[in-house]
C-alpha cells in the first residue's frame, strides 16, 4: 500500500505530490508523471515527526525533503529510520545520554588541563625573558620608586634575614624595591622582582612585614608569578608580553591572583622562613587577623589592594599563630634604627637631597 507524500527534490523550489511504498528493501517514490525512484533507506534521515506525519531528508542530496501526509503503512514504516538525525551521526549511533556523558568527560579534561597547564608551562619560560620583563615593569614606576638609601638598605637587610644571600648578584638574586604609592600591599613581579608599597612599610610591624615579604619570596621561588600570568593572560598573550608586543603596566600586574594551592604553598614557605630566621610569626598572624576584620571578610566588606591579590582569612592568621613555639628565643626582624629607616624610606623624593 502506497502512502501519499510531498517531495522537494532539491533541484527545483516547487513541491510535487508522490506516492511512497516499500519495494524489495528499498523506498520507492513514484511521481505523478510515472517516474519512480528507488532509494536506499540508509540514505534517509528523520528530520521530525509532527502529529504522526514524518519528514525525511537525504544525506546525499542537499535540500531534498519528503513529507508524509499521514503515518506510513507498517511495511514502509519498517524501512524508514525512526531516530532523528538532528544531533549528528555519531551521537545517533551511541545515543544522547552516552554522548552527553562524553561531552562532560571532555569538559572535565579541558578544565583539568587548563588548571594544571600553568604549573608545567611556567618552567619552560626562559629566565632571561622574565628578568627583562620584570626590570621593565619596575621601571614603569619611574619616580615613584623610593630612593632613600638607608630605607632601601633596611629593606635589603630584612630580605637577607629571611634568606641569606638573596640580594647578592646571581641567578637566584631577588631585587626589592620600595614604591611611594599609598597602597597597603606588596607583590612579586616576573623575573625575581618584589615591590613593597609605602603604606605597607609605614603601617606594618617589622616582624609582620617580614612575614609578608617571606610570602612574596615564596611566590618568586616557586614561579607562581609566571603561572598566574599564563593562567590570566593565556600562553599566546604571555609570549607577546615577554616579546614586548603587549603594553603592560606594573600596577596592573600587582593584582595578579594566585590559586588557593599557590597561596597555601607560599604561606607554608613563609612560616618556614620566619622559623629559620628566628622571627616571631605572631606579628604576621595579627596583621592577617586585623585585615580580615577591617575588611569585613565574610560580611560583605569592601576590597583593599592587598585583598585583591592576597585572599586574607582568619584561617591564615591562625596558621601563622599556630607556628609560634613557646619558649623559643625570637629576635626582632630589624633593629630599631633599621625599622625607622624603612618607615621613612619613601619620604625622600628623587629630586630631594637625602637628609
Amino acid at each position: 500500500m502506497a502512502s501519499r507524500a510531498t517531495l522537494f527534490d532539491g533541484s527545483v523550489a516547487e513541491a510535487c505530490s508522490v506516492l511512497v511504498s516499500a519495494d524489495g528493501g528499498a523506498v520507492a517514490v513514484a511521481r505523478d508523471d510515472g517516474k519512480v525512484e528507488r532509494i536506499d533507506p540508509a540514505l534517509l534521515r528523520l528530520v521530525e515527526s509532527a502529529a504522526g506525519r514524518p519528514r525525511f531528508s537525504r544525506s546525499d542530496i542537499a535540500g531534498w525533503r519528503l513529507r508524509f501526509a499521514a503515518a506510513p503503512d507498517s511495511e514502509l514504516a519498517a524501512l524508514l529510520p525512526h531516530r532523528s538525525a538532528r544531533y549528528g551521526r555519531w551521537i545517533d549511533r551511541i545515543g544522547l545520554v552516552p554522548a552527553a556523558g562524553a561531552f562532560a568527560a571532555v569538559a572535565v579534561i579541558v578544565l583539568v588541563i587548563g588548571y594544571s597547564a600553568p604549573a608545567w608551562v611556567a618552567p619552560l619560560i626562559p629566565d632571561q625573558w622574565e628578568r627583562n620583563l620584570g626590570t621593565a615593569l619596575v621601571g614603569d614606576f619611574g619616580d615613584l620608586r623610593c630612593v632613600d638609601r638607608a630605607g632601601n638598605r633596611a629593606l635589603g637587610a630584612l630580605a637577607e634575614r629571611l634568606e641569606p644571600g638573596i640580594t647578592r648578584p646571581g641567578a637566584r638574586a631577588i631585587r626589592f624595591t620600595a614604591i611611594n604609592v599609598p597602597m597597603f600591599n606588596a607583590a612579586a613581579l616576573p623575573g625575581g622582582q618584589i615591590v613593597v608599597f609605602k603604606e605597607m612599610l609605614v603601617e606594618s610591624e617589622s616582624d609582620a612585614l617580614a612575614g609578608v615579604v617571606a610570602h612574596e619570596i615564596a611566590h618568586v621561588r616557586r614561579r607562581h608569578v609566571t603561572q598566574a600570568l599564563v593562567r590570566e593572560l593565556g600562553i599566546g598573550s604571555l609570549i607577546r608580553l615577554f616579546a614586548g608586543g603587549v603594553g603592560a603596566n606594573a600596577q596592573q600586574l600587582v593584582a595578579l591572583s594566585y590559586t588557593r594551592a599557590n597561596e597555601v604553598e607560599a604561606d607554608r614557605d613563609a612560616i618556614a622562613a620566619l622559623a629559620r630566621a628566628g622571627i616571631d610569626p605572631r606579628a604576621t598572624a595579627r596583621l592577617f587577623a586585623k585585615l580580615s576584620k577591617d575588611m569585613g571578610e565574610g560580611e560583605g566588606g569592601f576590597d583593599a589592594s592587598f585583598l585583591q591579590s592576597h585572599p586574607v582569612s582568619r584561617d591564615r592568621a591562625r596558621l601563622f599563630a599556630a607556628s609560634f613555639v613557646q619558649g623559643r628565643a625570637y629576635r626582632p626582624a630589624l633593629t630599631r634604627e633599621q625599622a625607622d629607616a624603612l618607615t621613612d624610606a619613601c619620604w625622600v623624593r628623587p629630586t630631594a637631597t637625602k637628609r
